[in-house]
C-alpha cells in the first residue's frame, strides 16, 4: 500500500490500525483502564504466537528444520484465522474471570477487530487491480525483450543489489525458480549495470533464468512501486493477484502459490 511516496506492506499496517485503536479505546475504561491494556496485550502477544506456530507447522517442510527461519517473522508468515481465535479465547478467559473488566475488554476488543477489518478493506480497495504493462525489458546481453502474458503464471521480482532483504530473499528465489517449472518466475533488477548484477550474482554462487534489466524503472513507474523489494503476482492472463512488498522466505512463497494459483498440480509444490 502506498501513501504518498512512502510503500507499506498491507497487512502488517491494518493490524496495526486494529492494535493502535484498540489502545486508544482501552482509555475510556477508567479505572480499570490498566488491566484492560494488560488483558489486551496478552491476547495480541498470545494471536500473533499462535498465527506463526499454525504457519510454520502449516508449511514446515518448507523451513527445513532451520529453527532461526522459523522463529524469523520477517517473512510476515502469519495465519491470520488461527490467531484472530487465540486472541478472542485469551480475551474471553480474562472476561469469564473478571467480571468487572467484560464490557470494557469486550468493548475494546470489538473496536481493535473493527479498525483491523476497515483498514485492510480500505487497503485493499485503494489498491488498483492493475494489469502486467506492455513493456520492454533487456536481458544480460542487453536484447530488448517484450514482456507479454503467455498463459502460465508469472511472478515478477523486482530487486537491487544494494536492498539487504533483497540479497536475503535470493538465494530461496532462485531456488524456487528451479523448483517450479510451471510458473515463470521473473529477475527484474532496478537500475544497475549488468557487471554489478553478475558480481553480485557470483558472490552468492546463483544462477538465474529468466533475469531482466530495466535501466528506466519502466516496469516500476507502471506498477506504483516505490520500494524493493517488491514481488508481483500475476495470473496467465496477466491480471495482478497479488503485490507483495518485503522479503519472502520458501514458506511464505510456498503459501502465496498455494493460495493465489490454486489449480496448479499439487504435486509440482
Amino acid at each position: 500500500m502506498n501513501i504518498g511516496p512512502l510503500a507499506f506492506p498491507a497487512g502488517p499496517l491494518a493490524l496495526f490500525a486494529g492494535v493502535a485503536v484498540a489502545l486508544l479505546a482501552s482509555r475510556f475504561s477508567g479505572e480499570r483502564r490498566s488491566q484492560v491494556e494488560r488483558a489486551v496485550f496478552a491476547a495480541i502477544v498470545a494471536g500473533l504466537f499462535v498465527a506463526r506456530v499454525v504457519f510454520v507447522l502449516q508449511y514446515l517442510p518448507s523451513y527445513r528444520g532451520n529453527l532461526v527461519h522459523m522463529l524469523d517473522f520477517r517473512d510476515a508468515g502469519f495465519a491470520a484465522a488461527p490467531g484472530i481465535a487465540a486472541g478472542i479465547v485469551v480475551a474471553f478467559v480474562v472476561a469469564l474471570r473478571r467480571a468487572e473488566l467484560r464490557r470494557p475488554l469486550a468493548a475494546v476488543v470489538a473496536s481493535g477487530l473493527l479498525a483491523w477489518g476497515i483498514a485492510a478493506a480500505i487497503a485493499e480497495r485503494t489498491d488498483p487491480k492493475m494489469r502486467m504493462p506492455s513493456i520492454t525489458l533487456y536481458d544480460e546481453s542487453g536484447v530488448p525483450r517484450h514482456i507479454a502474458p503467455n498463459g502460465k503464471p508469472l511472478i515478477v521480482n523486482m530487486w537491487a543489489t544494494w536492498c539487504g532483504p533483497c540479497r536475503a530473499e535470493m538465494p530461496v528465489l532462485a531456488q524456487e525458480q528451479a523448483s517450479h517449472p510451471e510458473i515463470d518466475l521473473m529477475f527484474v533488477n532496478q537500475a544497475e549495470s549488468t557487471e554489478a548484477v553478475n558480481a553480485f550474482l557470483a558472490s552468492l554462487q546463483l544462477r538465474l533464468d529468466n533475469s531482466r534489466f530495466d535501466p528506466q524503472l519502466a516496469l516500476a513507474k507502471s506498477m506504483n512501486v516505490t520500494a524493493y523489494p517488491t514481488t508481483l503476482f500475476f495470473d496467465g492472463e496477466g491480471r495482478l493477484l497479488e503485490k507483495h512488498l518485503g522479503r519472502l522466505s520458501q514458506a511464505t512463497f510456498d503459501s502465496a502459490l498455494a493460495r493465489l494459483y490454486p489449480s496448479l498440480d499439487e504435486t509440482s509444490r
